[in-house]
């Protein structure tokens, strides 16, 4: 039997549980943990060190009272005894979920036969969570969430027995997203990732966090709360996060240095090959270079009018 986890290889769930769960994360993460207080809605977080700066990016799912952190998995067990440092003596458990599958489909969830008569409705908005419960009850679960895009994309979150299943039934494989259809997905809708080379780089407004509705100013305090804040308040955003593209003769690495003339400006978050040696990114930089003839590795960087006209208010 095929087990759906390794249709997304390159990701790690964390499970967090128990009484107090939601009051522990809402002192971690960026967003507010409320927001999917009834199983209803996903939610992006961020995860930042004392400084502010970011260490973990996570899409934040919860289903039967447990909270499903999902992230890259070279930083996934680092950011699991991370986060359990901070549980003392509260009423949480937190550990890699080895017992959930999940994939990411692609196409018309109604006109799939592995879905029917296992949703009583299907994910319509962005964010949107659907969860269902088996006949038999208790155990036997799944969650599908809809995620950004300009593709009709889900994400599939369960038991395994269940998963695959549902998997082993799907009418479209080619509907099923391995790890490049994932990330490529989530660079074209400007999803950031943090991974172990990018981790402690940045601060959440600088990769968008903000405007994606990943940080709630609202809320109560939380770990870097404080350095967040004030750039919301009492300051402008200097860098953000754009989309490009470029020729490169080698596969590009998180964190390399985007670069103007000789001096670094900004850095790789992300990347995906298009073909041949072209590659699409997604990079961080100051807002003042964006019209400037960036370079990565020695090679320009093409962004595109829309790109280079968003936050010049700023």
């Amino acid at each position: 039997m095929v087990n759906p986890k390794i249709l997304i290889n390159n990701l790690d769930v964390l499970v967090t549980k128990g009484k107090d769960a939601e009051t522990f994360l809402q002192g971690q993460i960026t967003n507010d943990i409320k927001i999917i207080k009834d199983e209803e809605g996903a939610i992006y977080a961020g995860y930042c060190s004392p400084k502010g700066r970011l260490i973990a990016f996570f899409l934040i799912i919860k289903a039967q009272d447990c909270y499903f952190l999902i992230c890259p998995s070279s930083i996934g067990e680092e950011i699991s005894k991370k986060l359990s440092m901070y549980i003392m003596r509260s009423d949480v458990t937190l550990h890699k979920a080895e017992e959930i599958s999940f994939f990411s489909f692609y196409g018309n969830v109604k006109e799939e036969k592995a879905f029917k008569g296992l949703l009583d409705e299907v994910p319509i908005k962005v964010m949107q969570t659907v969860k269902c419960i088996s006949e038999s009850g208790e155990v036997n679960y799944f969650t599908i969430t809809k995620l950004p895009g300009e593709e009709n994309r889900y994400f599939v979150l369960g038991e395994g027995d269940l998963i695959n299943s549902i998997y082993n039934e799907l009418d479209q494989p080619s509907g099923v997203a391995d790890y490049h259809r994932w990330n490529a997905s989530d660079i074209e809708a400007k999803i950031p990732s943090i991974f172990k080379e990018t981790q402690d780089q940045f601060i959440p407004q600088s990769l968008n966090l903000d405007l994606i509705g990943a940080v709630n100013f609202k809320k109560g305090c939380y770990t870097g709360q404080e350095i967040v804040a004030r750039t919301h308040y009492l300051g402008q955003t200097k860098r953000r996060m754009y989309l490009g593209s470029s020729n490169l003769n080698k596969a590009p690495q998180q964190g390399d240095s985007i670069m103007l003339d000789q001096q670094k400006v900004g850095q790789l978050v992300n990347s995906y090959k298009l073909m041949n040696n072209s590659y699409r990114l997604l990079f961080e930089l100051k807002i003042k270079n964006i019209d400037s003839e960036l370079k990565l590795s020695g090679n320009i960087i093409e962004v595109t009018k829309k790109e280079k006209s968003l936050f010049k208010d700023n």
